[in-house]
């Protein structure tokens, strides 16, 4: 504006010179030439924009049109207003200011790990009971304004989003903001709760129902029946809000703390303000004989990636917090609505069928008859269960049951006792009858002993009776033979010179001394005497040792 009034001025001052200064014809023709040329000039420079390369212009229309139609805000037709048409970079001419404004705006930029979530300001209104416009099969068509007008784009939330790059587009017309993009961390999937979609008909198929309210395949307005695994999504939060579940698994742990007579504290698990280790965690349970005690409870479970969705579409968001009304505790939904409520049915209903002690003597049996019934009760909501833990068995915590645990101590110490008498005597019994057994196999070790020395006494009888026998036996043979071998000498030689001969032979023998061994001499003539004495001498003197 500013170049045309200056031009303007100039081209007045041109043909004010012409009729003030007395010029030739040919001098006023060039300056009433100059003047229109300066007119003109000013007029096209004043018209003109300039729009950078990280810039567009947006048009205004101020004069020479109709106005926009009621609750019209983009002129489609040349209508007074904004228009439709954006200005890219570079001159554009023709834009005079009485006629037009042009506004220059950045264009935008949609940063990595965002995504551009886009308003229109016009377009066909918003379908019933839809929060968003439909999506667009390109997002480059939904952000140019005359292609977006003229394919019957809606106003409002547009469910196409921007992905991360370079955008130009009528700032009259649409809004970007940016929003973080989807991203679903390991251990986790993502349930998407669609706000934008198609409804589902009994003409897509069969459907998983939640209450009678189908899981629905994408495309489709409801809770998605396929969750969405770990990995980054460049997607419209707002149209499709996802809700994050663990699929890692959870352990619910309630016990006794470590302080105290209530004291306890669930491993993993926040405390309430103002609460602490003194807080009583553990599953109170009543038995049939009337004790009531506190028992320490572990369940393990996990929710399966394909099972989110239906827990989703029965709890909500089942990781959300929320109060509890029993235990006046904030707690995840999935806890406080299926996991506690299960633990304590259950395990109070084992114990009203069990005594006591019964109940503490039994504590393996416990535990698996709470396993089979909680993963029974888990399942109606699609939630595995991978173990139940009983911990400690509190019977001790009042005054009653520790009397009854006194009780059946001292009735253990005495069947104890009353066992080891028992078996005292047993062992006493067992000794008296190991030496009697020792007593008796001694005896008879004695006995078989004499058994064997009679037996052998009477072989050795038998065999001096044989041997008796046998040289009694031979001398008769011997004596047979000598007498009938003298018989023959004394019918040969005579009886005479049979003796001469045998005599001699005893000689020969030695068997007949035939020279005096003592001889005694005595000249008083005692010799008789002293002959005695020589023999009684001789017999006990020893005989000399024989020479080597």
């Amino acid at each position: 504006m500013t170049l045309i009034i200056f031009f303007t001025v100039l081209a007045i001052i041109a043909l004010g010179a012409s009729f003030v200064v007395v010029l030739p014809a040919a001098g006023r023709a060039a300056l009433w030439f100059l003047a229109f040329s300066l007119f003109i000039f000013g007029l096209v420079v004043g018209s003109s924009v300039v729009v950078d390369e990280n810039q567009v212009g947006i048009v205004h229309k101020q004069f020479f049109g109709k106005p926009l139609p009621t609750g019209q805000i983009i002129a489609r037709d040349g209508e007074m207003g904004p228009q439709a048409e954006i200005l890219g970079p570079g001159w554009h001419f023709g834009y005079y200011p009485f006629t037009y404004s042009v506004r220059v705006d950045q264009v935008v930029i949609v940063p990595p790990g965002q995504a551009g979530f886009v308003t229109a300001r016009d377009g066909l209104p918003l379908p019933d009971n839809e929060m968003f416009a439909p999506a667009w099969d390109s997002a480059q068509d939904m952000l140019n304004p005359v292609t977006f007008l003229a394919k019957g784009g809606r106003r409002g939330p547009q469910t196409t989003i921007l992905t991360p790059g370079t955008y130009r587009y009528n700032t009259a017309l649409h809004e970007v903001t940016t929003i973080p993009a989807l991203q679903v961390d390991a251990g986790t999937v993502a349930v998407i709760k669609s706000n934008s979609g198609l409804p589902w008909t009994s003409a897509d198929g069969a459907a998983d129902l939640v209450n009678g309210v189908p899981l629905v395949s994408r495309n489709h307005r409801g809770v998605w029946a396929e969750p969405l695994t770990p990995g980054g999504y460049y997607l419209n939060t707002r149209a499709y809000m996802p809700i994050i579940v663990k699929t890692t698994q959870r352990t619910y742990t309630y016990q006794m703390g470590s302080t105290g007579n209530t004291n306890a504290a669930r491993a993993g698990k926040s405390i309430a303000p103002g609460g602490g280790s003194n807080d009583d965690w553990s599953v109170s349970v009543r038995s049939k004989d009337g004790f009531s005690f506190p028992v320490d409870v572990r369940v393990a479970c996990a929710v399966e990636a394909k099972n989110a969705p239906y827990l989703v579409a029965l709890l909500g968001n089942p990781d959300s917090v929320v109060q509890d009304e029993q235990e006046d505790e904030k707690l995840e939904v999935l806890e406080a609505r299926v996991i506690l409520p299960a633990v304590r049915a259950i395990f109070r209903n084992v114990a009203e069928t069990m005594n006591a002690l019964e109940f503490v003597n039994r504590r393996s049996e416990i535990e698996a008859l709470a396993t089979q019934r909680i993963t029974a009760e888990l399942a109606r909501y699609r939630v595995t269960c991978d173990g139940v833990y009983v911990g400690n068995i509190h019977l001790d915590a009042s005054d009653a049951g520790k009397k009854l645990i006194m009780t059946q101590t001292e009735r253990e110490v005495a069947v104890n006792q009353q066992k080891l008498y028992d078996q005292q005597k047993q062992a006493e019994v067992s000794r008296a009858q190991f030496v009697r057994a020792q007593e008796e196999a001694e005896q008879q070790r004695h006995l078989a002993a004499a058994e064997y020395k009679v037996r052998i006494e009477g072989e050795n009888a038998k065999s001096q009776i044989a041997r008796a026998k046998g040289e009694a036996e031979s001398q008769v043979i011997i004596g047979e033979g000598r007498a009938k071998a003298y018989r023959l000498l004394v019918e040969a030689l005579g009886r005479d010179q049979v003796a001469q001969l045998e005599l001699l032979r005893l000689v020969v023998d030695g068997k007949v001394q035939i020279t005096p061994q003592v001889m005694v001499t005595t000249p008083n003539g005692s010799g008789t005497l002293d002959a005695l004495a020589g023999t009684i001498l001789r017999q006990s003197t020893p005989p000399a040792p024989a020479a080597k």
